[in-house]
């Protein structure tokens, strides 16, 4: 029998105060601890952990292979993997409800006479429909091991928690796959369901009945808000108590008042596309931007000293980093000087410890004793602030390399400077064989397209024809263009992004800080400090904020340009009834994908308006991935081949 939620529905906690990623983790927890039945004695238990790539990337984030074997589990395998028989031992199948991954699961069942495990618990990500479970049922009597599936459960965690206020759907090529017309009819609808299967895991983890704003203009949008209120009407239709409890917490009670429930805002990346190919300038967007990071993990070069090819080391970036947590979203020259602090310190540390571990007299054992007890903290510190200090000098030698100073001003001042000063300054980025490579200049080109879409069509021309003289790939600014003819994108476009995020300039203090640092001697930091102390950056409030502040209100500005849904009413179909309080809690959701300055950039609103908001999107995407996807349309639209978004 297949179990909603994958536990008793009576024994819910109460999870206000708990972030998405606590909640998920805990979700991953208990599934791997215990059963319904309560037969196993918890993470006691060795158990073998099988799961698809997508459920792999869920569990990433959320627990190492130290947590895991603290669970209970000795080895996670691939469930399309070749895998040898375990008898006597339990397994835990998580994996996504496909046709492929059903089959092989009754694969596994009909191995041998007793299967490869003792007993299996079979969890699916999101819900599993209909058709497939009676596939399963039909393949596990068929292989006479019904009596070896100790359970099926739905446990609608199908999402990658990043951080406490970050997640996304991990689905690639959104925004190609939305806007394609080579995108097939029947696929584009299973697209959407995905969409919509993940944000239903979403408020169903965060026990959240929300109501559902989107643009009215934005067919995508309001597709994906409308399935998501039918979803989750046809699940209280069919469900009752227990179904609305998956969204409450609270046996057959309703979500609290209006105050207190969520506002859930699904937009389309059409919303800003400037941010998505702006150059960055704070540390997490910068550490994605430049170094690539995907599902908090980066590789970084770094240079042996011995002429060979530099090694790459790959590090995670999470919540027990708590350099990161601390410092992620600032600027890049404040992350510089919290560095050199953070080693100031140690080193005054370190210098302590030497001091009173080197003494003779008796006296000087509690200090001895008090600097070996200090000593593993130390290390792990300095374990930290190494990796730190790499990734900066990464982006440091590709800051210098690439010119980066240059492309964040330019693109930082085409929202207040002329047409024509910003077309001059392009030009001769594209012409004089400045710094900078061919994406960056492509990027530049596509900013100021997005700032100034009704600049003249000769100088346009003009532009595209040096891009392409220098081997850009021209298609993803034919493809805006398009768009800017289909869409009225001055509107959407009217307040430009900083590039960096809503942060204050990055130059304030760093003049004294560079002097001291040079006096302390710290090499390449006090160096690339000089290169970077005078990019002053504009305080810009990004788009999406704008539009957040306005929904969050009782009564909105845009009431009449967004639909609102409430699936708390009885009546599909028809306007709900208005809230009167301000909204304290909001899910923002980009259809399309995210990036980490726009994520900054709302979460700094937050603070600053007391308010609780947790930001999503159907991937997150870099400068370079979704340019990629730009020129794809581009050629796509010019009836181009078959896209290659490797």
């Amino acid at each position: 029998q297949r179990r909603r939620g994958g536990r008793r529905l009576g024994a819910m906690a109460q999870h206000s105060a708990q972030s998405i990623q606590e909640l998920q983790k805990g979700q991953i927890t208990r599934m791997l601890s215990l059963d319904s039945q309560g037969t196993w004695d918890g993470a006691t238990t060795f158990k073998v952990l099988v799961h698809d790539m997508f459920c792999r990337d869920v569990i990433g984030p959320l627990l190492n292979v130290g947590a895991l074997r603290s669970q209970g589990v000795t080895t996670p395998m691939s469930l399309h993997h070749d895998r040898q028989p375990q008898p006597g031992v339990p397994a835990i199948y998580f994996v996504e409800p496909t046709e492929e991954n059903i089959k092989r699961i009754v694969e596994d069942l009909e191995a041998g006479r007793s299967g490869l495990y003792e007993s299996v618990y079979i969890n699916f990500a999101s819900s599993v429909p209909r058709h497939l479970l009676e596939q399963l049922a039909k393949g596990a009597l068929n292989a006479g091991a019904a009596n070896r599936v100790a359970g099926v459960f739905d446990r609608f965690v199908s999402f990658v928690s990043l951080s406490p206020h970050l997640f996304a759907l991990n689905l690639p090529h959104a925004y190609w796959t939305l806007h394609s017309p080579a995108t097939k009819d029947q696929y584009l609808s299973q697209y959407i369901d995905r969409i919509v299967d993940g944000l239903l895991s979403v408020l169903i983890t965060a026990k959240a009945l929300p109501i559902i704003r989107c643009q009215k203009s934005d067919p995508v949008a309001e597709m994906i808000s409308r399935k998501l209120d039918e979803r989750i009407r046809e699940m209280k239709r069919t469900g009752g108590s227990s179904a609305l409890e998956l969204f409450t917490g609270a046996r057959g009670a309703e979500a609290g008042g209006a105050g207190q429930r969520p506002l859930l805002c699904i937009f389309d990346r059409d919303v800003d596309l400037a941010s998505m190919v702006n150059h960055t300038w704070t540390y997490q967007a910068m550490v994605q931007d430049i170094l690539g990071m995907k599902l908090n993990k980066v590789v970084v070069p770094e240079d042996s000293g011995d002429g060979k090819e530099p090694k790459k080391t790959t590090y995670s970036v999470d919540e027990k980093d708590t350099f990161w947590v601390k410092h992620g979203g600032d600027e890049f020259p404040d992350v510089m000087k919290a560095v050199h602090e953070v080693n100031e310190k140690f080193n005054e540390k370190r210098q302590q410890m030497t001091q009173s571990s080197g003494g003779e007299d008796p006296a000087d054992s509690a200090g001895l004793a008090s600097a070996f007890n200090a000593l593993p903290e130390m290390m792990e510190q300095k374990r930290l602030m190494d990796k730190h200090t790499n990734m900066i000098h990464a982006l440091l030698e590709a800051f210098k390399g690439r010119d980066l100073k240059n492309l964040l001003e330019m693109e930082d001042n085409f929202a207040s400077q002329s047409t024509g000063t910003s077309i001059g300054q392009v030009e001769q980025l594209l012409t004089d064989g400045q710094k900078g490579t061919v994406l960056d200049k492509t990027r530049a080109l596509m900013a100021l397209y997005l700032s100034k879409p009704s600049m003249p069509p000769a100088q346009l021309s003009g532009l595209i024809e040096a891009l392409q003289n220098i081997g850009g790939d021209v298609s993803g600014i034919r493809y805006l263009q398009h768009l800017s003819s289909m869409k009225n994108m001055v509107a959407s476009q009217s307040v430009a992004p900083a590039p960096g995020g809503a942060g204050s300039s990055g130059g304030s203090g760093a003049a004294s800080l560079m002097n001291s640092m040079f006096s302390k001697g710290e090499g390449f930091l006090a160096a690339g400090l000089n290169s970077i102390q005078n990019v002053i950056l504009s305080k810009k409030e990004m788009v999406i904020c704008k539009i957040l502040e306005s929904l969050m209100e009782p009564t909105s500005k845009l009431d009449d340009t967004y639909h609102y849904f409430d699936p708390k009413t009885q009546a599909a179909g028809q306007e709900a009834p208005r809230t009167r309080t301000p909204f304290r809690r909001s899910l923002v959701f980009m259809i399309g994908g995210g990036n980490y300055t726009e994520m900054q950039s709302i979460q700094e609103w937050a603070q600053n308006n007391g308010r609780h908001v947790t930001y999503g999107c159907t991937d997150l995407v870099s400068p370079e991935q979704f340019v990629s996807e730009l020129c794809t349309l581009g050629k796509d639209q010019a009836g181009g081949g078959a896209p290659d978004l490797s």
